[in-house]
């Protein structure tokens, strides 16, 4: 009897891939929920930021810990 390993974790490129199209909201780099403000996903834990294209917009993000 032989029996298939299927791997459990998704590549960096995957992981990307379901961030930015809205299917995964944690941030990759600490794992809490990250927020899109203009065009920008961002993680207002770790500051974290993931944008389309080499111009990254100015984004005030608020402080961890407090209601937006």
């Amino acid at each position: 009897m032989t029996t298939a390993v299927t791997p459990l974790a998704r590549t960096l490129d995957q992981e990307l891939l379901a961030l930015s199209r809205g299917a995964s909201h944690e941030c990759l780099a600490c794992g809490e929920f990250v927020m899109r403000l203009r065009g920008v996903l961002a993680c207002p834990e770790c500051r974290a930021l993931l944008a389309d294209g080499r111009e990254v917009p100015e984004v005030v993000l608020p402080q961890a810990g407090t209601a937006c």
